[in-house]
């Protein structure tokens, strides 16, 4: 049958049923006509769940470049016959390729889901690190297979990038205490200066936040620690002159007076801003200590 006969039959058989949409998508395949086919197999996918039609339609849209609807009907076909999984995570790699020719980190974000959810094993190493570098996972997603990316990771720039993704998405799933473990981490081994300043802000966002906590729960010790880690990271910027006033407020709650009004003057140390210096001089003026000299402010 040529492609005018195909087109003639189409005309004639629109209204009919799945099974004639099925033969007339087989048709216009076979011709090299996927848009036609996909059409056709779009038809009679509506007129029921057939795993073969799903097979069929997955197929024609990929090769027609409709790559989304591909992943959809592969993931349909799995679910509409079980014992045909493998055959559509096959056709599911296909569309992963593709993603990563094309530099589509939506789309493989799309494929290498669906995937996982059939056969993990065949999503190789770089397609999970090509996934996370995307930045289009949810928090948890990315906080998930983290540790897989890390471990697909090839060289120390790739290292270092995962380090931080997988610390930022930590941090967004309030895991702030694993976070800080991993961006402390990203700090030691890296010597990039964008690395090393990402990290150490992250270091200090968590830090903060984990000392203040546990400053509110009654627990000074652990505040001191987390508040430490971050002045021991940058006690130059507010962030770590705000670590420095926590550390006063933990001394301070030890029944440290000395050390508390030490720490409270060290945040008022040359460069602070005009607030720190209030928040400190406050503390200061509660306690009963003086100020620092205002040569060393």
């Amino acid at each position: 049958m040529n492609r005018w006969a195909v087109s003639f039959v189409f005309l004639l058989g629109c209204t009919g049923s799945a099974a004639d949409h099925e033969r007339l998508g087989d048709g216009a395949y076979a011709l090299g006509e996927y848009g036609t086919a996909l059409e056709e197999y779009r038809a009679a996918a509506r007129r029921g769940d057939n795993a073969r039609v799903w097979a069929k339609l997955g197929a024609a849209a990929y090769k027609s470049g409709d790559s989304r609807e591909a992943v959809e009907a592969y993931s349909r076909l799995a679910a509409a016959d079980p014992t045909r999984a493998t055959e559509a995570a096959r056709g599911l790699e296909q569309v992963t390729r593709a993603a990563e020719r094309e530099q589509n980190p939506a789309l493989l974000r799309e494929a290498v889901e669906a995937l996982r959810r059939l056969e993990p094993e065949r999503v190789s190493a770089q397609q999970t690190v090509l996934l996370v570098r995307g930045g289009q996972l949810e928090p948890t997603e990315a906080a998930g297979i983290g540790p897989l990316a890390l471990a697909a990771a090839g060289d120390a720039a790739t290292v270092d990038q995962m380090l931080l993704m997988y610390a930022g998405a930590l941090q967004q799933t309030t895991a702030c205490a694993d976070a800080a473990d991993v961006f402390l981490a990203a700090l030691r081994r890296s010597r990039d200066p964008g690395v090393r300043e990402r990290a150490s802000q992250g270091v200090g966002v968590c830090g903060v936040q984990l000392g203040q906590e546990a400053l509110l729960v009654g627990e000074p010790i652990l505040a001191a620690q987390w508040f430490q880690r971050v002045a021991a990271v940058d006690s130059t910027t507010d962030r770590g002159r705000v670590a420095l006033l926590g550390i006063g407020d933990a001394r301070v709650a030890q029944g440290d007076i000395l050390g508390g009004a030490i720490a409270y003057q060290d945040a008022m140390r040359a460069g602070a801003s005009d607030s720190i210096i209030a928040m400190a001089e406050a503390r200061l003026a509660r306690l009963g200590a003086p100020s620092p000299p205002a040569d060393s402010q």
